[in-house]
């Protein structure tokens, strides 16, 4: 209750009225029944929309789009996407493994000499004469319109990069693997020294290629990789990354590797980064191998 005349006279009179002035207790229930009628008519009172509610209202029935829509929109651009994928996908695999080897001739002086010194290297003359181990180069396998969606056969190769595509040496039955690169000068973090995420990748691809042979599809995607980084890996060097499958659990491939330095015979190298991953086998793998075939498979069949 308020009083805005605060005077003695009009507050004696208040107090001594029979009826109060104002009594908000008569209009309030007073019994529990009563109470809940009430409450109940007091809660379901429809309350008035503004003008801007009555507007949004109007909105919503505008653009609603029902969801069975949605989904069909849905479904209709996941079968033109997967539709335009394969097609596309068709060709992403142009070489052989044997073919590879022929795909590839340096015009740069650094090519010219960094290719010789690795196709000619002891390392590589002594797996090429070993038959347990097939040479490739895996990058030049893919086709050249597709060599500018790739990280590694078409961003990272090249003059002062990964200077020529390089050499890999697989064991049968993905047990084991060597590959030997030239790594230039502008794959540098602090100058001079390879940026540690270029040796990832490189690890990354490396351990996955070596265990592809020894899944069921022969396709391999990283689930976890643990990279340790022993020495600074000079720019402008030769390396050698050596990996080797350990177990093999239906789809799971366990692989450890390192990228050491590229030595003469009777030399020691140095290990540079040591690596150990899991790789597994995606469950659509069977469907991926329809899409995109391995042509060295196709030819030896």
């Amino acid at each position: 209750m308020v009083i805005l005349n605060r005077s003695p006279a009009l507050v004696g009179r208040m107090f001594r009225s029979s009826t109060p002035l104002i009594s908000p207790l008569r209009y309030l229930p007073t019994t529990p029944t009563s109470a809940l009628r009430f409450a109940s008519a007091k809660a379901f009172e429809p309350i008035e929309k503004s003008a801007y509610q009555k507007f949004s209202d109007k909105v919503k029935e505008a653009t609603f789009i029902r969801p069975s829509i949605w989904l069909l929109s849905g479904v209709t651009i996941t079968i033109l996407t997967t539709y335009s994928y394969i097609m596309a996908a068709q060709g992403y695999i142009a070489l052989t493994d044997e073919e590879s080897l022929q795909a590839y001739t340096p015009t740069d002086p650094q090519e010219i000499e960094a290719n010789n010194y690795i196709s000619s290297h002891p390392l590589a003359t002594s797996l090429r004469s070993n038959p347990a181990f097939s040479e490739a180069r895996p990058t030049l396998k893919i086709a050249d319109k597709y060599k500018h969606l790739s990280f590694t056969a078409g961003t990272l190769a090249g003059p002062g990069k990964i200077v020529v595509p390089p050499l890999t040496f697989v064991e049968d039955g993905g047990k084991s693997m060597v590959q030997i690169f030239h790594l230039g000068e502008q794959l540098c973090g602090h100058p001079g020294y390879i940026h540690g995420g270029m040796l990832a990748t490189i690890l990354d691809e490396g351990l996955a290629r070596c265990c592809f042979a020894a899944l069921p599809n022969k396709i391999a995607m990283t689930a976890s990789l643990t990279v340790n980084y022993r020495k600074p890996s000079p720019a402008g060097s030769y390396v050698v990354l050596k990996a080797k499958t350990v177990k093999v659990e239906g789809r799971k491939a366990w692989v450890e590797g390192r990228i050491e330095t590229l030595v003469g015979e009777g030399e020691e190298p140095s290990v540079l980064v040591e690596a150990n991953a899991l790789m597994i086998e995606p469950k659509q793998a069977a469907t991926l191998k329809k899409i995109i075939p391995d042509r060295k498979l196709e030819v030896r069949a």
